[in-house]
């Protein structure tokens, strides 16, 4: 795990000190960025595979048990924000051409890339909060780079003070659960939380309940999902997709830690069918409050704000049934979702590199650009879960875990939800397909924005046909 984190940070730190020392070649950046992630990605199997081989104990793959936990949630997760981390690499190529903050912007994207990784690794509370603002504060910077855009200015600001709130409920969280058992360690908690007194019990509850609200500001759940659609209309659109498909899903991977841990411990039981009720309103909630808000919206990155609100609640269906009968479809589908989600919206936001920023923008875009209309209107249907791509996989398997849970409700209000953005996506695409353009001549096409989208449109299509080696991986890593 080490050998992967320092192919990330070693690029990461050399990048901006060869570019200040004179080197000024034209892809240096970039190239060496896609490459260190490329190798960091091609890694992550043989350090799964280490981690659940008691005799492979070889120093190359060392790292500290007791801070990291490398398991089959941590591959999915790290994989898709890796992918997501490419895709953002090789899309803001000619966005930043002969900007002096190039190689900075790629150095920040690697550390926010090894942030997303140990948040979803950690085995302690303390090297979580560590890692959630290795994550963060890249991610602040990277929308703050716009530094003459009075718009970008707000958003880093609202982004900033999010992320304050979020790490002070982590921090009082973690504190409550340090003063109660003594550790920071998951491994330490799952095993002390039997034995506490009923006092110390009800602390637990409520410092869980500060922990997921920590996390909820970054996955954007009703109520903290007031600095998201601010922040991704005022970023660059590449960093839009890194916000909304990498960071917000390294939320739902803590999130998933914290979540599992109370649901072992025996003594919860009692108070489990609360947390799930609890868990599963949140999710129609914010699925309901994204979409309806999505309706009104005229500008694009807003609307894919409100849009991403929407899937979180629906990936927190996933939350909600873990200790029901539903857990293990529930899991599936949400694993399914993190990959699929993750590049299907960094998708529809770099597209907007070529669309534009208005829903004016999308008439008649496939008489102007065929290939970007089709590959945002397969983007937008996906995230709808329309069959035959891949989001209709991961709807159904949340689907069918709140129904074998005992929460059919939260599924017909899924279903619903599903319907509403199902309405608003058509009326997109019918902008882009039936509408006659608005203005003469056809958007500039960037080539790097034209492959990562090329890339997108075979990956929806191919594991929406054929999903089947994604699902029995993770039913087969998954715990």
């Amino acid at each position: 795990m080490l050998i992967t984190i320092a192919t990330l940070a070693i690029p990461g730190l050399v990048i901006p000190m060869l570019s200040a020392l004179g080197l000024k070649a034209k892809r240096f950046p970039e190239v060496v960025t896609v490459a260190a992630l490329f190798l960091a990605m091609i890694q992550l199997p043989f350090v799964l595979l280490s981690s659940i081989s008691s005799s492979a104990q070889s120093w190359l793959w060392y790292y500290p048990h007791n801070l990291l936990s490398f398991d089959g949630i941590s591959f999915i997760f790290s994989v898709t924000v890796i992918l997501v981390a490419m895709m953002v690499a090789i899309a803001s190529s000619t966005m930043l051409e002969g900007d002096e903050n190039k190689p900075v912007y790629y150095s920040l994207l690697l550390f926010a890339t090894i942030g997303m990784i140990l948040v979803s690794s950690t085995a302690d509370l303390i090297f979580l909060l560590i890692s959630w603002e290795l994550m963060t504060v890249p991610s602040i910077l990277l929308v703050s780079l716009k530094k003459r855009d009075p718009k970008a200015n707000e958003a880093a600001i609202k982004f900033f003070l999010a992320a304050a709130l979020s790490s002070a409920f982590i921090l009082y969280g973690i504190s409550l659960f340090y003063g109660v058992t003594g550790s920071t360690s998951l491994y330490v908690l799952q095993s002390s939380l039997a034995s506490l007194p009923p006092s110390g019990a009800s602390i637990i509850l409520l410092s869980t309940a500060l922990l997921l609200g920590g996390f909820s500001v970054k996955m954007a759940i009703v109520p903290f999902h007031f600095w998201l659609p601010d922040t991704l209309e005022g970023a660059h659109p590449p960093v839009g997709a890194l916000l909304a498909g990498g960071s917000k899903i390294a939320g739902f991977a803590a999130a998933l830690r914290v979540a599992v841990l109370l649901v072992l411990v025996s003594r919860f039981a009692s108070v489990s069918p609360s947390w799930q009720l609890a868990l599963g309103i949140m999710a129609a909630i914010t699925m309901t409050w994204g979409n309806v808000a999505a309706l009104t919206q005229k500008s694009l990155p807003r609307l894919l704000a409100y849009s991403s609100i929407a899937q979180a609640g629906y990936m927190m269906i996933g939350l909600a049934v873990q200790g029901t009968a539903g857990a293990l479809f529930g899991l599936v589908g949400l694993l399914l979702y993190v990959l699929f989600y993750a590049v299907t919206k960094g998708s529809a936001f770099i597209s907007l590199r070529n669309i534009g920023t208005s829903l004016d923008d999308l008439a008649g875009l496939y008489k102007k650009a065929p290939l970007m209309a089709l590959g945002f209107a397969i983007s937008l249907f996906a995230l709808a879960g329309l069959p035959p791509l891949n989001g209709f996989w991961s709807k159904l398997f949340l689907f069918m875990g709140a129904v074998q849970g005992g929460m059919a409700w939260l599924a017909a209000a899924a279903l619903i939800n599903s319907a509403v953005a199902l309405g608003y996506y058509s009326y997109l695409a019918k902008k882009m397909f039936f509408d006659e353009p608005l203005t003469p001549g056809a958007p500039v096409q960037h080539p790097d924005v034209l492959a990562v989208v090329l890339f997108a449109m075979v990956f929806i299509v191919v594991t929406g046909l054929y999903p089947e080696p994604f699902i029995r991986l993770i039913t087969m890593i998954a715990p």
